[in-house]
């Protein structure tokens, strides 16, 4: 990564705007009211500040309440699990959109809501670079290599529930950043590369998520199997779930089942699997490319 003095500056931007986020911006960018985005210099963790805070009324029209939280830096960021999400202030995007709405009797189960963000975040990603991949169930891979990780959580309070997205993007990867990740990584952008606006990335990526949560709670899981296969990096591989560290079943990667478990092709047949982690050969990853 080039140091802050060597970066280019882009048209009408100050060194200041450059080093934090111009919440306008960003909301411009997602289709939002500014009052909907805010932007804080530090945070614990946006997901946690989020699930503290009260829910919001409804907009107009019924729909359900938005709000966007982004933290130039995070100093207790978590990843799924409770792993720790290492970011760089100035390489980075880490944020969390909370989604009030109210459950109703036909509200799907948000069993397979993650892998439907995670479909609209690679689909938003394809954009401005090549090589997007998903690993199951919503890890965001660039040439094989993790560049995003997505964590939701949710807080139900009779028929009001608060569903939080947590998403850490690393921008670009600067060599100190990757040696305190404890997994292959890389960034969204080769270091020096050309890159949007900060703001643009965030309000883009936020309103993607903002869309795909509401098409989800209006209908489901629905094609989102058919929409996640192009990006599917594990299909055809032979990869091992682990839990809590220690493998437990091995077989051949088959795509997503209709409530989004990976299908596995083991020696006894298909399984769906629904909770665990993936553990796939490097060598197997590396090159896979989405559309």
């Amino acid at each position: 990564m080039a140091s802050p003095d060597q970066q280019t500056q882009q048209p009408g931007r100050s060194a200041a705007a450059d080093a934090g986020l111009d919440a306008a911006l960003i909301a411009a960018a997602a289709a939002l009211p500014e009052s909907c985005v805010e932007v804080v210099d530090s945070i614990d963790s946006t997901n946690k500040e989020l699930m503290r805070r009260p829910a919001g009324p409804p907009r107009s029209g019924g729909a359900p309440a938005v709000h966007v939280l982004l933290a130039v830096q995070q100093v207790a960021g978590r990843g799924r699990r409770g792993r720790v999400f290492v970011s760089d202030p100035l390489d980075s995007l880490t944020f969390s959109v909370a989604i009030d709405h109210c459950r109703g009797a036909h509200t799907p189960a948000l069993v397979g809501l993650p892998l439907a963000l995670g479909v609209a975040v690679a689909k938003t990603a394809s954009a401005w670079a090549p090589g997007i991949g998903l690993k199951w169930p919503n890890d965001l891979l660039r040439k094989g290599l993790k560049c995003a990780g997505m964590l939701v959580e949710t807080r139900l309070s009779g028929e009001h529930e608060r569903i939080v997205i947590g998403l850490g993007v690393n921008l670009r990867l600067p060599d100190a950043l990757a040696s305190a990740i404890d997994q292959p990584a890389c960034g969204l952008f080769e270091a020096g590369s050309a890159m949007p606006p900060r703001e643009e990335l965030a309000g883009r990526l936020a309103r993607a998520l903002i869309d795909a949560a509401e098409r989800f709670l209006a209908e489901g899981f629905g094609d989102t199997a058919l929409q996640w296969a192009p990006f599917d990096v594990l299909a055809g591989r032979e990869v091992t779930i682990l839990e809590d560290g220690r493998p437990k079943l091995s077989g051949r990667a088959d795509g997503l089942d209709p409530t989004g478990a990976l299908r596995l092709r083991t020696s006894d047949g298909v399984v769906a699997v629904a909770v665990g982690d993936v553990s796939a050969r490097l060598s197997d990853l590396t090159g896979a490319r989405g559309p």
